[in-house]
């Protein structure tokens, strides 16, 4: 592609986007009616379960609960109709809440399933700088149990009403140590006590708390020997609704290894019944997550999953989950299930202190290949330089500092290379017009040029290729670990881990779907081809000066912030070693490679010209040789 015809693209781009803006609606208008239906679902989330409109509540699924919410109170006939004469009169009743206050969190408790309704978090806030409240207010409570009645019922004790004997005052506990409570629903039978009762031990500075349930002669009341311990998705928090959809999944840790599940069709629910040891269920977004671990030596005995994902409104989109940890019931007197509910953020070593395993849930790249790179380098180190340095923007500029000095004796030779290159190109120019009629002998000859010099036509490639396992580790790190989350750097910077929005466009463009310009990335690709230029001599890769930087732009664009300020730093110091480099080096004479000993090995990239000049040899016989056998 020559100079003429990119420029005339760039013209066609330019116009092209000239008219878009001139003929695309207005963007304020877009915004305002975009930040009004995000500003009222926010209003609905920090309202209360109880006052949410009545057109909320009254959602119903058949098996499938995540999306439903709490119905009111039943009277007395009509929950005895539904609910059968073991719950029916657990049916009935008044919600009763109380709120226990931590360092990290506050929870709100009901009578109504006994168990959480509202877990609040005090370090984190919503992308609007909002309370950032966990469980969906659609539903009444979570950590629910569910199983089938003997008398043909499907019960989920989120709509029955427990008993809670030690109310405490003013309705709020401001925890300072540890506390421990109970909740019971006392059955209507004649004789022995009939009961479940849930067990709560929560501590003050974790976001684990110990759930021990009880069934109490329950043999005769709960059928096939079977309940469950339920689950549902975290609430949406962040402003990119695919995005954290995209991450949002169920993992499973099931004999001794991890299993994850996504609901990929939109409006289809996804059904999964597992059979075997469970030793914790977790659903997690991609920041946050709520699981159910067992305790001491107790693990379930199978797991069942269902999930849906549903579009929201401006091309969102939402993936809903419930999952449940099953229990076999033996039928005993009294048994007990321990549990460890955990519902907070995706910090690393927060989940490697909860149980075997659950860290597995953070995204950080290949197993065998990206991952270790992330676990075992990049994220240490990142801990220890914020130790000293608050912003992380500053940590990923040492970063990258620290990786260039690593790569500096790999990427010294390889620019050396590249000069060289630079050198010989009046030879090479010479050579190609010498062999223009001879395609196969020109590539012999300039083999044998490039090992005469110790050229290696491909070292340009060297430093991007041994910064890879980095780059994806940093692009795996910047998109899920907690740590980076709407962490600003300076100026138009404000989130190292989503895409920094220098220019919002007022639609998005066709094909290559960008809706913004990023700053970084522009510059990352300023830098790029800066650094393109300084490096590339070959004519036949002049096209690539322009088209590489391009590419990338439009690919970075919508990376995270924190990605783009690494690659553009590790640009800016790049261009800095090359300019030294090729000062230090523009007077020293093209010399050919002079070997010491006869017998030395040769190198990797001397074999490699050596075979490509064997495969030229022989393909340059066959074709003279099938020359000759057209003439006869």
């Amino acid at each position: 592609m020559d100079r003429q015809a990119i420029i005339g693209f760039v013209i066609i781009a330019v116009l092209f986007v000239l008219w878009m803006f001139y003929t695309a609606p207005d963007a304020e208008e877009i915004q305002r009616q975009q930040e009004q239906e995000l500003a009222q679902d926010s209003a609905k989330a920090a309202q209360p379960a109880d006052e949410q409109p009545d057109n909320a509540r009254n959602m119903t699924t058949d098996r499938f609960s995540g999306p439903t919410e709490q119905s009111d109170s039943l009277g007395s006939d009509e929950a005895t109709q539904r609910y059968g004469k073991w719950f029916g009169h657990l049916a009935v009743g008044s919600d009763a809440t109380f709120t226990v206050e931590t360092d990290l969190y506050e929870a709100v408790f009901s009578t109504k399933g006994g168990s959480v309704k509202r877990w609040t978090l005090k370090e984190f806030t919503t992308w609007r700088d909002n309370p950032l409240q966990l469980l969906d207010w659609k539903r009444s409570s979570d950590y629910n149990i569910v199983f089938a009645s003997t008398d043909g019922r499907f019960v989920d004790t989120k709509d029955l009403y427990f008993r809670f004997n030690e109310y405490p005052k003013n309705g709020r506990i401001v925890l300072a140590d540890s506390m421990t409570y109970s909740f019971d629903a006392i059955l209507p039978v004649q004789g022995d006590s009939v009961a479940i009762i849930k067990h709560y031990v929560i501590r003050n500075g974790s976001y684990s708390v110990d759930m021990d349930i009880e069934m109490v002669n329950m043999a005769e009341v709960i059928a096939n020997y079977e309940y469950q311990v339920t689950i549902h998705s975290p609430a949406h928090s962040e402003r990119n609704s695919v995005e954290e959809a995209s991450f949002t999944e169920v993992n499973v840790f099931i004999d001794d290894s991890r299993q994850y599940f996504n609901a990929d069709d939109a409006d289809e629910v996804m059904k999964e019944n597992l059979q075997g040891e469970t030793e914790w269920v977790a659903i997690n977004n991609k920041y946050f997550l709520s699981a159910l671990l067992t305790r001491n030596d107790f693990k379930g005995t199978g797991t069942y999953i269902e999930g849906i994902m549903k579009p929201l409104p401006n091309e969102g989109q939402r993936e809903l989950y419930e999952a449940g940890i099953k229990v076999r019931y033996r039928g005993n007197e009294r048994e007990k299930s321990e549990f460890v509910m955990f519902i907070g953020p995706m910090d690393y070593d927060l989940l490697q202190a909860q149980h075997e395993g659950l860290e597995q849930i953070l995204s950080l790249g290949w197993e065998f290949v990206v991952r270790p790179f992330s676990e075992y380098f990049v994220m240490p180190l990142f801990s220890f330089l914020h130790t000293f340095i608050p912003n992380y923007g500053w940590v990923i500029i040492i970063f990258s500092i620290i990786v260039k000095l690593i790569l500096y004796p790999l990427t010294k030779s390889s620019m050396r290379s590249m000069q060289r290159m630079k050198k010989l190109q009046p030879i090479i120019t010479e050579m190609k017009e010498k062999y223009k009629d001879d395609q196969q002998k020109q590539n012999v000859e300039m083999m044998k040029l490039y090992k005469e010099y110790g050229v290696n036509p491909a070292g340009g490639c060297l430093p991007m290729a041994l910064q890879m396992p980095i780059l994806f580790a940093l692009f795996t790190i910047f998109r899920s670990t907690i740590e980076l989350r709407h962490q600003p750097f300076m100026f138009w910077i404000d989130d190292l881990s989503a895409p920094d929005i220098l220019i919002s466009l007022p639609m998005k463009l066709p094909v290559i779907g960008m809706s913004f310009i990023s700053g970084l990335a522009l510059l990352m690709a300023i830098t790029m081809f800066i650094q393109q230029k300084m490096t590339v001599n070959d004519p036949r890769q002049k096209s690539m000066v322009y088209i590489m930087p391009l590419m990338f732009w439009f690919l970075f664009n919508s990376f995270p912030s924190g990605l783009n300020l690494y690659y553009f730093m590790f640009n800016i110091l790049s261009i800095g070693q090359q300019y030294l480099i090729n000062k230090r080096h523009e007077d020293e004479p093209l010399t050919k490679v002079v070997k010491k000993d006869g017998k030395n090995k040769k190198s990797w990239s001397e074999r490699a010209m050596s075979s490509m000049q064997e495969k030229a040899k022989e393909q340059e016989k066959s074709r003279k040789a099938a020359k000759k056998n057209r003439k006869f």
